[in-house]
C-alpha cells in the first residue's frame, strides 16, 4: 500500500485559450470558398491588376459586380439593371449609368442588345479611347492680316474671320425611330414590370402613345408596373394588359377596368335576352361602368 501513485490534475488553460480565439466578438466574415467562388481567366484578372486603360475605383466596382452578375452564374453577358448595381456597389444610381458608358467607351464592357458584360477580348481595351472629339486638342485661333500694309485697319482694330455655317445633318424618320427606341430601353428601369413585353407589342404602344402626345418616363414605368404586377397575379401576361390598352386606346392603365369589364361580360350574359327596357337600360349602364373616365385615362 505504500508504492500507490499520486495523480495530478494540471489546469486546462491551453484548451480554454484556443476555444476563446475561434470565436472573435463583433462582425468578423472571412471569405472562404466553400461558401462560392467564381471561374476567372487568368488573363482577365492580369489585365484588371494592370489594366492598359486608366481605371477608376468607382469603375472597378462596376466591373467587380458585373463579373459577380455573369461569370459566377456561368454567363458572358446579362441584363443587370441600375439598381441591381447600385445595391451591389453603394454608387448611387444617378452615376451608374455615366460609369457604365464611359466602361463601355474604354471597350472594357460590351453591349449585346439589352445584356452587358465584361469584354474578354482585354487587347481590345482602351484601343478606341478616347474617341475622336474628346482627343482634340484645342487649337489657338490664329489671326491673319492682309499681305500689304496698306491694307491694314486703322486704329490697330484686329480683322475678324467670318464665321462659316455648318449645315445639319438631316436625320431620316427611321434613324429618330430608333433612337428613340434604343434610349428608352436603356435610359429606363423595367424592373418593376413581371415581365418585358413582346417587341411588336412594345412599338405599337409607344406608337399609340405618340399619338396621344403622351411621353414615357420612369414615373410612368413605374405605376403601370405596379398595375402589371396586380393584373399578372390574377393571370394576365404584360403583353396582354399592353394589347389592351392599344386596343381601346387608353393612355393610363388600371388592372380593376379590365376585372370590371370582364365582370360585367359575365354577370349580364343572361340579362341580353331580355326584352325589358329596364333590363336593358340596367345592363347598357353596368357594361359602361368599366371604361375610365378621361381625367383617369390622362392620369399616365
Amino acid at each position: 500500500m505504500a508504492n500507490l501513485a499520486e495523480v495530478y490534475k494540471f489546469p486546462e488553460t491551453q484548451c480554454s485559450e484556443v476555444n476563446q480565439h475561434e470565436h472573435i466578438p463583433g462582425d468578423f466574415v472571412k471569405a472562404d470558398i466553400e461558401d462560392g467562388y467564381d471561374r476567372i481567366a487568368h488573363k482577365l484578372t492580369d489585365t484588371l491588376a494592370n489594366p492598359p486603360v486608366k481605371l477608376s475605383g468607382r469603375e472597378f466596382q462596376i466591373i467587380n459586380a458585373i463579373v459577380g452578375k455573369t461569370f459566377r452564374w456561368h454567363k458572358k453577358t446579362d441584363w443587370i439593371n441600375n439598381v441591381q448595381l447600385s445595391e451591389l456597389t453603394g454608387i448611387s444610381q444617378s452615376h451608374i449609368s455615366e460609369i457604365k458608358n464611359t466602361l463601355i467607351e474604354k471597350a472594357v464592357l460590351l453591349l449585346d442588345g439589352r445584356n452587358i458584360g465584361v469584354n474578354p477580348v482585354v487587347s481590345e481595351w482602351g484601343k478606341t479611347y478616347p474617341k475622336t472629339g474628346k482627343s482634340k486638342l484645342t487649337q489657338k485661333r490664329v489671326k491673319t492680316y492682309p499681305k500689304t500694309g496698306n491694307d491694314l485697319p486703322e486704329n490697330g482694330e484686329k480683322l475678324t474671320q467670318k464665321r462659316v455655317t455648318q449645315k445639319k445633318e438631316t436625320i431620316t424618320k427611321e434613324r429618330t425611330k430608333k433612337i428613340n427606341k434604343k434610349s428608352l430601353l436603356e435610359t429606363l428601369d423595367f424592373s418593376t414590370w413581371p415581365a418585358l413585353p413582346s417587341n411588336q407589342i412594345f412599338d405599337d404602344w409607344i406608337a399609340m402613345r405618340k399619338t396621344k402626345k403622351a411621353s414615357v418616363s420612369q414615373t410612368v414605368i413605374n405605376n403601370f408596373g405596379k398595375q402589371f404586377q396586380l393584373a399578372f397575379e390574377h393571370g394576365l401576361s404584360v403583353d396582354e394588359c399592353l394589347s389592351e390598352c392599344i386596343t381601346r386606346n387608353w393612355q393610363g392603365f388600371k388592372y380593376s377596368w379590365i376585372a370590371n369589364a370582364n365582370q360585367t361580360q359575365y354577370s349580364n350574359t343572361g340579362q341580353r335576352q331580355s326584352n325589358n327596357i329596364g333590363d336593358q337600360l340596367a345592363y347598357l349602364q353596368d357594361s359602361l361602368s368599366h371604361i375610365p373616365s378621361p381625367h383617369d385615362d390622362e392620369a399616365l
